[in-house]
């Protein structure tokens, strides 16, 4: 019966107006301690239906500062919190599937267009461990997880209703994914969907004057051109197979909107020795390795927080031997400005919900 009560509370808190005076806002050092309740999402195939025997609670402790808006970006996006979580949930099949532990760094987006605390974004992206695993012999019915560890990425909507200037109730509900992207298969990855609610507190801070917004004086009318090479891995179906490589080049010209976002279009090209694998599989011949090459058109979406960004792509194969995939691809992950032309990467390339490989590489930007 407590379970009716719950959600509607959480609802009531999540959606319920609570801020402090605009004049200043609150800041310093915060910890936070989260209980979650959900599901794995059972997608992809009905074999997950074994596997998934009850709902999931997790634990969450958190540390995260509220900055003060000195730095451009921190102004940009009205003193956005940035922190790191400590994950752990009993995933509801001890023998199976066992627990998920993971740790991850955060921001906090607020979702107004002002300095009012109380509707968040949070993304993050970090590590994920598994202890059980799938194995052919001993858990051959685990087709979720193939590896240790993995990615963790984890997108939550969260209230923030102050009791005091240092106690703070949190509610909120959100996705928590772990997978590999490919790397060794099984590789569905595990989807969690709870609910959760916490209690965070203050021990270092107090409130601070809000900062003004500098005038952006950057010309936003100008093109960026960026470009990137990249390299990866990958593993086809049935688990236990050979592991092949993947390389990609990129060429991406981005408008710059604004100090947040920027938006762009261009080429990719590919080769991922697992299509030529497939290939054979699916009988389609070939004549020559090169055969293998794809080349795509994109568009794209990149949000700026300082040195880091976070890219958003969607291409189609203008010319693609193996079709396995289909012919539209997506790209998503973090990159971060070394200084004025070198750019570190890392992303996901994926078709849809599934993962094709995980892109470690290196970008130039004129």
């Amino acid at each position: 019966m407590r379970g009716k009560f719950l959600i509607p509370l959480i609802a009531f808190l999540i959606f319920s107006r609570q801020s402090i005076s605009q004049d200043s806002i609150r800041t310093g050092s915060w910890i936070t301690l989260n209980v979650h309740y959900g599901i794995i999402l059972p997608v992809y195939t009905e074999g997950m239906n074994v596997l998934i025997k009850a709902h999931v609670p997790a634990i969450e402790g958190d540390y995260l500062f509220k900055p003060t808006g000195i730095q451009p970006w921190q102004s940009t996006f009205h003193c956005a919190e940035t922190g790191i979580a400590f994950f752990y949930a009993w995933l509801g099949n001890p023998i199976q599937l066992g627990n998920e532990i993971g740790v991850y760094p955060f921001i906090n987006f607020h979702l107004q267009r002002s300095y009012r605390e109380r509707l968040y974004l949070r993304t993050g992206i970090g590590l994920g461990y598994l202890p059980i695993i799938f194995n052919q012999e001993t858990n051959h019915k685990n087709i979720l997880i193939g590896t240790h560890l993995n990615t963790m990425i984890n997108i939550r909507l969260t209230n923030h209703y102050y009791l005091s200037d240092k106690l703070r109730l949190e509610t909120g509900f959100g996705i928590t994914h772990c997978s590999n992207g490919s790397f060794k298969t099984p590789n569905l990855g595990i989807n969690l969907i709870t609910i959760n609610t916490g209690l965070s507190y203050c021990f270092d801070g107090g409130k601070a004057a809000i900062v003004p917004t500098l005038a952006d004086t950057s010309n936003h009318k100008k093109i960026v051109h960026e470009f990137f090479i990249a390299a990866g891995a990958s593993e086809i179906e049935p688990p236990g197979g050979a592991q092949y490589g993947a390389i990609s080049f990129s060429y991406t010209a981005y408008h710059i909107i604004n100090p947040k976002s920027k938006v762009g279009g261009g080429v990719d090209v590919f080769y991922n020795g697992s299509n030529l694998a497939a290939m054979k599989v699916d009988s389609i011949s070939y004549s020559s390795n090169l055969q293998n090459i794809q080349i795509g058109l994109k568009v794209g979406y990149e949000l700026t927080i300082g040195r880091l960004t976070m890219p958003f792509e969607l291409g189609g194969y203008l010319y693609t031997k193996s079709t396995g995939h289909g012919h539209e691809y997506n790209r998503l992950g973090i990159r971060y400005y070394i200084n004025e032309h070198f750019i570190a990467n890392i992303t996901l390339l994926a078709h849809f919900a599934s993962a094709d490989f995980v892109e470690w590489g290196i970008g130039y930007k004129l």
